[in-house]
């Protein structure tokens, strides 16, 4: 078991900016895979597809629509991924 800094208990004051509240989700997403012995590498390839969909969703996660993943994927379809 490792232990991460911080604590479960916000340490300072939570955003209102979606993005940066996005951030500190995925930021501690990570943070619990680390804490749960993921292979580093696992981590790393993951994180980059995380971070390569959200940006393609161009909105938060919990924003997002049956339509915005039909355009995502169909935008990849057309560029042959």
């Amino acid at each position: 078991m490792q232990v991460i800094a911080g604590g479960a208990v916000p340490q300072g004051p939570l955003t209102t900016d979606p993005w940066q509240f996005q951030t500190m989700c995925v930021n501690a997403f990570v943070a619990s895979w680390r804490a749960r012995g993921f292979s580093p590498v696992t981590i790393d390839n993951d994180i980059g597809l995380l971070e390569r969909t959200l940006t393609a969703l161009r909105r938060p996660a919990w924003e997002v629509t049956p339509e915005d993943i039909d355009r995502v994927v169909g935008d990849l379809a057309v560029k042959g991924r």
